[in-house]
């Protein structure tokens, strides 16, 4: 057999897809095809199924599945239609198992996966399958990849309805039922995946003819936000004392990692009696030179790194770690991440009708940056009927909430700092709770002592908190690719928090700060609101904290911004205010906002600023 009957054989009479063989005529797959047996998807089946027999053992196909996204692109489009709707007339055409299936069933999967791929046209009488279709695949509730076919399933719903079939009250009472699941559905792999099914769950209640008033929203958003895990307000009397004896255990850690550095043996390491002599004991916490000889001298983990991940840390920072603490308290008061408005009692009060109204045109579901004219005016007269003084008062307040103490890096790794510092102390004064007492005189012999028995392996073995450890000399910036959002996150034990009934939670402040879309929304009609209100340059002041807080990064990804969407609405806000009084804050936000995107209209506005000074 030449080359030309191989490649006939097996590529239907073409060379590699391209060039007929002369005398040579195509090989047709109608032939398979009975028209008049069954319906669509029985004449798909047999077809298949007379496929695979006829070349399965010849090809890499496993079944006569395999072959079905031949015969579904080959079809016209009405019989697309047909085949649609056929699957839905099967027992188990939506509900397939996941395993074991039949070879009719793997190939109705196959069907449901590729017949919305191709073109498909309907008639009037298909709406019901289409609606079995469209509420009867979970996919379409819960997989934000299955955009594209739910926009063509949308497209044939309504083909029908044009050519005369209509909705039954049954019908939109199931759609809107749809809609409502995927709205109360609390998990998402993403932001943007959250995004989509919502506009998913919007078109639908547009199609089953349901509007979502803003009353609606707002009832199911006023439950508060509120923070199970929030740190307690009071005072904290010992907090200097422990950030004072963290520091001078880094210290100590920082003094023998580099009297050991490489081969070197310092004096003190070489008899017990000056091993003795140059680390005192300190109350209960006993150096010992047999565990020094026994451990790695240091222990690895004081060596390992050498610092070229992080940097090593500064005994000054451990001491400033009280001035960190109230920041962290306060961002640890709400879950912005909720689907509930954080604090909605300071911004508003809900017993006052001319409140609610207000309140509820704030609830936007608006994808833009900027306000219209007409939401500007309609949203100034009803701020009016409340008096815009107690306005500005409680709005202002409420964004507090969201940007004090100002975040960008630096703000962010004090919060971070201050969180760990939290706990931390927590768990010392758990551990070692007359230590405040005993040694408030002689912090740095406790310091040294601490460090060599930590440096020695024995820290916990010893009795010690499982805060004192070897890497308090380092720093503790997550990195990724060379890049952090942190700089000068101190190591000590990240927190862990426990829920109600006891199991592992691992969220944290970085969780709580970002904000869900539902508070997206919300915080845009503030954002807006604020532009509006009679006192310049605090707006001015707000809005560019308010960006500064949401253009922060708080992880990496995507996502890893704390709100791009409320980074961009208070940067335009910002820059559609106008005037020169607006460059100070301009300036100050484009060398703090990192991502480029968002600080693309910043840089703008300073250029054509520049640019119209330099003209006039």
């Amino acid at each position: 057999m030449g080359f030309a009957s191989i490649g006939r054989g097996i590529f239907g009479g073409k060379v590699f897809g391209k060039k007929n063989i002369a005398g040579a005529a195509p090989q047709s797959r109608g032939s398979f095809r009975s028209r008049s047996d069954g319906n669509a998807l029985d004449r798909l089946i047999a077809d298949c199924e007379q496929m695979f027999a006829s070349k399965g053992q010849s090809t890499y196909r496993r079944s006569p599945a395999d072959f079905a996204w031949e015969f579904i692109r080959d079809m016209a489009p009405e019989e697309r239609g047909e085949l649609l709707v056929a699957v839905t007339r099967e027992e188990n055409g939506l509900a397939l198992p996941v395993r074991d299936r039949t070879p009719r069933e793997q190939v109705i999967a196959k069907v449901r996966d590729d017949v919305l791929r191709y073109d498909v046209e309907v008639k009037a009488e298909d709406l019901g399958g289409l609606l079995s279709f469209l509420t009867g695949i979970k996919e379409f509730r819960n997989a934000s990849y299955y955009d594209d076919k739910f926009a063509k399933m949308l497209g044939l719903i309504n083909s029908a309805i044009k050519q005369g079939a209509y909705l039954s009250s049954g019908d939109c009472e199931d759609i809107a039922a749809m809609a409502a699941e995927i709205r109360e559905r609390d998990r998402y792999y993403s932001k943007s995946d959250k995004k989509k099914m919502l506009g998913r769950a919007e078109k639908l209640e547009k199609l089953a003819g349901v509007e979502v008033s803003a009353t609606e929203l707002l009832m199911q958003r006023c439950e508060g936000a509120e923070n199970e895990w929030e740190f307690s307000d009071g005072e904290r009397p010992n907090a200097q004392f422990w950030a004072d004896l963290l520091a001078e255990t880094a210290v100590t850690l920082d003094e023998i990692r580099r009297e050991t550095k490489g081969s070197k043996k310092p004096d003190w390491g070489k008899n017990a009696a000056a091993f003795a002599e140059h680390w005192p004991a300190c109350g209960e916490v006993q150096p010992d030179f047999a565990k020094w000889k026994a451990s790695g001298q240091p222990v690895a983990a004081l060596k390992e790194h050498n610092g070229k991940r992080n940097g090593w840390a500064k005994p000054a920072a451990y001491r400033d770690l009280p001035d960190a603490i109230d920041g962290a308290v306060a961002y640890s008061r709400y879950h912005w991440g909720k689907d509930q408005i954080p604090g909605l009692d300071v911004l508003a009060d809900l017993e006052n009708p001319a409140w609610t109204a207000l309140v509820e045109q704030l609830i936007t579901q608006r994808r833009s940056p900027r306000a219209t004219k007409a939401w500007n005016k309609e949203t100034l007269g009803l701020a009016e009927a409340v008096g815009l003084e107690e306005v500005e008062e409680r709005v202002h307040a409420w964004l507090e909430l969201f940007h004090t103490p100002a975040l960008g890096r630096e703000g962010y790794t004090k919060v971070c700092n201050g969180e760990r510092f939290v706990r931390a102390i927590e768990e010392l004064e758990k551990t070692h709770p007359e230590w405040p007492q005993e040694h408030a005189d002689d912090i740095p012999a406790l310091g040294r002592a601490i460090g060599i028995v930590v440096a020695s392996g024995d820290g916990q073995a010893s009795g010690l908190s499982f805060v004192l450890r070897p890497s308090l000399v380092r720093l503790d910036d997550h990195s990724y690719k060379g890049n952090t959002f942190t700089t000068g996150v101190l190591d000590m034990p990240n927190p862990s928090y426990k829920a109600a009934n006891g199991a592992s939670h691992y969220g944290g402040l970085g969780g709580w700060l970002r904000l869900s879309v539902e508070n997206e929304d919300f915080l845009r009609g503030v954002i807006w609101l604020t532009a509006l209100l009679p006192d310049r340059a605090r707006a001015i002041e707000s809005l560019e904290k308010t960006a500064l807080g949401a253009g922060t990064y708080i992880s990496f990804g995507d996502d890893g911004m704390r709100s791009k969407v409320i980074a961009n609405a208070a940067i335009a806000t910002l820059i559609g205010m106008g005037g020169d009084d607006i460059g100070h804050s301009v300036l100050r936000l484009s060398s703090k906002i990192e991502h480029r995107s968002v600080q693309a209209p910043l840089v703008k506005h300073l250029n054509d600023s520049r640019s119209s000074g330099s003209t006039q």
